[in-house]
């Protein structure tokens, strides 16, 4: 029957062909999925009213098939009895997050949740992600049968450990990759400038004013009210970074590492490097912890803020 291909196209389909056609359906998916701001940060996650670049998007789709390529192609070098080529396993693993694709078209239609408290969207988009992530699933588990060979209560174990190993792998890879989303790349060039024998005087904010605003920054993240950070960032920083990426980046980190806790106040580390005050505040998270990296300018506003 027909109907099968939907679930299993690998016994006609492996190899170069498969993917070739796999990469141009996850490429899509990146651009739809960015114009949709939905994203696909893990190997088996989405997440919806994300804000992110191109660039994120693509990287997004990169990880999740290096992530499920690597640990099939392993569990199948390891258990199979046959003979496995990679380019079948990433061809099958590549084509078989076409559902992928059908869930960022359906996302121009009026389901992707416009905030948390969006629930009629936040449902409907939860249902329709729920039923095409099953759909994805059963793709890669026919994917690893056919290029791994592996059938039967062998097989289906074997998949399943992989599958799990594939999503802590490529979480942890968003974890390690999480502070570039919160970067002025380099701090912001000195104001102060000579000319002969004038010199342009640098002001200091004083200690007390930069542990003040770093306290109501981290009591606006606690309260997830990004809006309030926005307010202590730069002009470079404004540009570079908006309250929805500062909202989806520490979304992803509780994603990642369950329920915030608190803030570490009593292991904060404090520097100086040239006119920048560096603050570095310890986040403490249900399974496990990130630092919030504070570089404060000389007249007390944040020049860079980094998750790590």
């Amino acid at each position: 029957m027909k109907t099968k291909y939907l679930i299993n196209p690998f016994e006609r389909i492996a190899g170069w062909p498969a993917l070739l056609i796999g990469l141009c359906v996850m490429a899509l998916t990146a651009v739809f999925g960015k114009i949709n701001k939905v994203a696909f940060d893990g190997a088996l996650d989405v997440h919806a009213g994300a804000t992110f670049s191109f660039a994120a998007s693509f990287a997004m789709q990169a990880v999740d098939l290096l992530a499920l390529f690597l640990t099939m192609w392993l569990a199948g070098v390891c258990f199979s009895k046959t003979k496995v080529r990679a380019v079948d396993v990433a061809g099958t693993m590549a084509l078989s997050r076409a559902p992928m694709l059908l869930l960022v078209i359906l996302s121009f239609l009026p389901i992707v949740p416009a905030g948390l408290f969006d629930t009629p969207r936040l449902t409907v988009f939860g249902i329709v992600s729920i039923v095409l992530i099953i759909w994805m699933i059963a793709l890669m588990y026919h994917a690893f049968s056919v290029s791994c060979r592996m059938k039967g209560t062998r097989g289906t174990v074997v998949f399943i450990g992989a599958l799990l190993v594939a999503e802590a792998v490529s979480k942890c890879l968003f974890i390690f990759l999480l502070s570039s989303m919160f970067t002025n790349p380099e701090p912001p060039t000195s104001d102060a400038a000579s000319d002969g024998n004038q010199t342009t005087a640098v002001v200091v904010a004083d200690t007390a004013a930069i542990r003040r605003n770093a306290t109501q920054i981290t009591e606006s993240f606690r309260q997830g009210d990004f809006d309030a950070v926005v307010v202590y960032l730069d002009d470079n920083m404004k540009k570079a970074v908006s309250a929805n990426q500062l909202k989806t980046g520490w979304a992803q980190c509780a994603a990642s590492l369950g329920a915030f806790e608190k803030f570490d106040w009593k292991n904060v580390k404090k520097g100086r490097k040239d006119k920048y005050e560096i603050m570095e505040i310890p986040c403490v998270f249900e399974k496990g912890k990130v630092t919030l990296r504070l570089i404060f300018n000389n007249d007390g506003t944040v020049g860079g803020l980094f998750i790590r």
